[in-house]
């Protein structure tokens, strides 16, 4: 990956090419789609349409920059929500809609473009040519998860330079609506508007950085509009607006509004909440979780990753559950595992749930009878399946089958999290399946038992995931590694004592019934004192239950 932040790009050869020229010339010639085809039915096209009410307030961002002689793009028009939001006095201008999906062209959309200074191009947003630049460009792009861009129309095939095997300037794991983002400020002139709605992962992730990074580079990220809770209609998955203008003036500082859904903008007259002023240097590292009353940057606080004494990180991936998972311990090569957590009922582990077939060694007849069946089961699966095993299989057939065991740890965190954000004890240290982070703590592990399920950690975790839908969030390993945890050396002897007491209650109540919430209560009592000692501070428990209840139904 390139570094945008230095003045110079390394492309593999002696030319020195700003972050706009590299990506001039990754979205070039080059860049052209490797097929013309139609979309098909099983096609990703990632498509969430914006409702009227967004789009409207999307307008409401550029409407001021709007002159009959302005030129207006949007590179995914879908159902036409945006050009049909523009008010009547200001739609007389140069209109240019993009859809790659044409059975979304009806008839009405058809004669919208048929007026004077429209046009409607069918066909794929890559395929436009970078010189046709514009004033204002507005847009939802399709939101495609990149492990999921390996077929169809939106592949990485399809989205791909190959112009330098030593130049790859987007991450790997970029969603597709990163290549949307970057090709459209291509086509912005000189102090040019892009407005786009996009997911809020961003904001958080690794490709997150890559994209900040960009806009900072290539213009000013003057607005963002943070629906944390979802900015469209039945999906239930934070989102945010932004406003982009392209100018080399990129030090104004960009203006963050922390919303909640679509209900901040009934009755829209401007945004009633006051933004934060992030400057460009702070914007990369900046956190825009929710601010709590608990100042988890207080020295009674610690990264998580700071008590273990092996790394963090997810636990044993079998090679394939449905072959490589068993309920009975059948073959003597099977390891007993941890796999699924709504079997564990309490907050301590006594036996395995399931059996991880896992050879590193020699292969009894039978074993080895299985692998064999096994073996051309999978090579006879559809050809999208199991690329990467298919491949093992056929240029390393004896050692297609070998698992890595992950050291095994006295705590496990299911990261998909609903109404439990459960640490569990894992005294005999079972493996553990990778739908769990692995974490070992060997100082007082009874008394951080009580502290890694107490509400301080609980409402911190919370803060930290996003939500996936109908009430499901997951923690990414790299924001879990930096969860903030009650260090033990700032709480006296009676209160470990007393924490290892209630760890013990802990482990025999069943994290599925409302028993285990007096016992957390207690711990949150202790662990309060101790906090507002240490921060001189008067907080009391109903505080701390009201941030978790936004959370929490």
């Amino acid at each position: 990956m390139i570094d945008i932040t230095s003045k110079t790009y390394d492309i593999g050869g002696d030319a020195e090419l700003t972050l706009e020229e590299q990506l001039e010339l990754f979205f070039g010639k080059n860049f052209k789609s490797t097929t013309k085809k139609s979309p098909k039915p099983n096609d990703n096209l990632g498509q969430v349409f914006t409702p009227q009410i967004l789009a409207k307030f999307m307008v409401s961002l550029i409407k001021d920059n709007i002159t009959p002689t302005t030129t207006i793009l949007d590179p995914c028009i879908g159902p036409n929500t945006f050009f049909k939001s523009l008010p009547l006095e200001l739609s007389n201008c140069y209109l240019k809609g993009v859809e790659i999906d044409n059975k979304l062209i009806n008839e009405t959309i058809k004669e919208f473009f048929a007026k004077p200074k429209r046009e409607l191009s069918i066909g794929s947003f890559f395929d436009i040519e970078l010189a046709d630049k514009f004033d204002l460009i507005i847009q939802n792009p399709p939101y495609v998860r990149q492990e999921l861009l390996a077929d169809g129309v939106n592949s990485k095939s399809n989205i791909k330079s190959s112009i330098n095997a030593k130049f790859s300037s987007i991450p790997l794991k970029s969603n597709l609506y990163i290549y949307f983002l970057l090709k459209s400020i291509l086509h912005l002139k000189v102090d040019g508007i892009m407005v786009a709605v996009i997911y809020d992962s961003w904001l958080y992730s690794s490709f997150g950085i890559f994209l900040k990074e960009s806009l900072i580079k290539l213009g000013h990220l003057s607005e963002i509009y943070h629906f944390k809770k979802s900015a469209f209609e039945n999906v239930e998955v934070g989102a945010t607006v932004i406003k982009f203008v392209k100018t080399k003036n990129n030090r104004k500082h960009t203006s963050y509004y922390s919303l909640t859904d679509l209900s901040d903008l009934k009755n829209y007259n401007g945004i009633e909440c006051q933004p934060i002023h992030v400057s460009p240097k702070e914007l990369l590292n900046h956190s825009f979780n929710n601010e709590s009353v608990i100042d988890f940057k207080s020295s009674f606080f610690t990264s998580i990753k700071n008590l273990v004494s092996q790394p963090i990180q997810r636990g044993t991936s079998a090679i394939i559950n449905n072959y490589f998972v068993f309920n009975k311990n059948i073959y003597p090569e099977l390891k007993p595992i941890i796999k699924d957590v709504s079997r564990i009922k309490s907050y301590k582990i006594d036996k395995e749930t399931a059996y991880v077939l896992a050879i590193n060694g020699s292969i009894s007849n039978d074993t080895k009878e299985y692998l064999d069946k096994v073996k051309n089961q999978i090579l006879d699966t559809h050809p999208t399946k199991y690329k990467a095993i298919k491949i093992g299989i056929t240029t390393n057939s004896n050692n297609w089958y070998k698992v890595k065991l992950k050291a095994p740890t006295n705590f496990i965190f299911n990261y998909y999290l609903r109404n439990n954000i459960d640490f569990i004890y894992n005294p005999n240290k079972h493996l553990a399946s990778d739908n769990f982070y692995s974490v070992n703590i060997n100082k007082h592990p009874l008394a951080y038992l009580a502290i890694l399920n107490s509400s301080f950690t609980r409402l911190k975790i919370l803060n930290n995931s996003r939500s996936q839908g109908n009430g499901l969030r997951k923690i990414q390993l790299y924001e879990f590694k930096e969860i903030p945890i009650i260090n033990i050396e700032r709480l006296t002897k009676q209160s470990i004592v007393k924490l290892k007491e209630l760890a013990n209650s802990l482990m025999t109540s069943d994290r599925y019934t409302t028993k285990k919430n007096e016992i957390i209560k207690r711990i949150d009592a202790i662990l309060l004192m101790e906090y507002n000692k240490h921060n001189n501070t008067s907080i009391n428990l109903e505080v701390i239950e009201n941030e978790l209840l936004e959370y929490i139904n």
